[in-house]
């Protein structure tokens, strides 16, 4: 029968490629998905929430995984054998058309970087395609694979376009001077020369994706680091305040950061235009919990009560959560 299992912060679920048949899901705690886009090749790192199912596909289709699972703040799983998830699934059809859902635009956004490739490749010429090859192996720290690329360069293309720069890069990597940032910055060719003769890249100014910023502000909730997380939070809130996969979970993060601080008034200041502005939110539980427990530690009682008695009734199917009111509750009383 499925069994619960307790992870500690910065322990790891599974990395990717493993051959493992066990399906998770997450009960209490954070845990990260990273992987890499199939298209540029950066990290991509999905938060799985409370009662979500990850390492699915790979269990179920018996295929090494995709991703590594990263647990971020202690966490408690429940884990599935393939037996036991399907008698799970075959006795409740809302699961079965959740998991639909998320599959599908798992699907539609894969076909859509596929499709995207491939008109690069249109109009892409060998010289240039294995020129990226190499930088794609450069910036991902691969040196091996980029050493050998660019060498084949060189014979192919004694005269070519990329010459200087990959005759450059693999002076680099023959001196072990490869660093992640110069990877960074040669991939997207914005390395200049400076007075000093050091090099700087013009990228600095230009915004971090939302996964990596949101990434980053977990970590540094994770750590306790909770002006760090508010910074990288607004941060991504600033730099892409519309986006569909991180904005609502960067106003979450963002809330809890608040309170983790300490800084009570600014959580419910928050978290109550947070509900004004989106009242179907699917976190609400948890949001009215937090209200519930800012009014608490400044000592106002009787809205204390109202919200975390809103935030139980709105809670009853996450365990976790009921316990974590009951136990506020209980604190009052004390």
């Amino acid at each position: 029968m499925p069994k619960s299992v307790r992870y500690k912060a910065s322990s790891v679920v599974y990395f990717h490629g493993d051959t493992d048949e066990r399906i998770y899901i997450l009960k209490s705690g954070r845990v990260v998905l990273r992987s890499q886009d199939i298209e540029t090749g950066q990290e991509i790192h999905d938060l799985v929430t409370t009662g979500e199912f990850f390492g699915v596909r790979s269990a179920l289709g018996r295929y090494p995984r995709e991703e590594d699972a990263l647990v971020s703040t202690d966490a408690e799983l429940i884990q599935f054998s393939v037996t036991e998830f399907e008698q799970v699934v075959s006795a409740n059809t809302r699961i079965i058309v959740k998991m639909l859902k998320v599959f599908s635009s798992q699907l539609r956004r894969i076909h859509g970087k596929v499709s995207s490739m491939l008109k690069q490749q249109d109009t892409m010429d060998p010289e240039e395609g294995l020129h990226n090859s190499a930088l794609f192996y450069y910036s991902t720290r691969r040196f091996d694979h980029a050493r050998y690329i660019w060498s084949r360069y060189q014979e192919l293309y004694p005269r070519g376009r990329y010459l200087e720069e990959a005759r450059k890069n693999l002076e680099r990597m023959g001196h072990g001077e490869a660093s992640a940032v110069e990877a960074e910055a040669s991939l997207r060719g914005d390395l200049s020369a400076s007075p000093g003769g050091s090099r700087k890249s013009s990228v600095d100014n230009r915004p971090e994706s939302p996964s990596k910023l949101f990434f980053e502000g977990e970590r540094a909730f994770s750590r306790d680091d909770f002006e760090g997380a508010i910074e990288h939070f607004q941060r991504l809130l600033s730099a892409y305040p519309d986006d569909e996969e991180y904005a609502l979970k960067a106003k979450i993060e963002l809330g809890r950061s608040y309170f983790g601080k300490g800084d009570y008034a600014a959580t419910v200041r928050h978290f109550s235009r947070l509900v004004q502005a989106v009242p179907r939110l699917p976190q609400m539980a948890e949001v009215l919990y937090y209200v519930g427990a800012s009014y608490a530690r400044n000592g106002n009682g009787d809205k204390a009560k109202a919200f975390l008695g809103k935030a139980r009734s709105s809670g009853e199917d996450d365990p976790a959560l009921v316990r974590r009111i009951d136990r506020a509750l209980k604190d009052m009383e004390g």
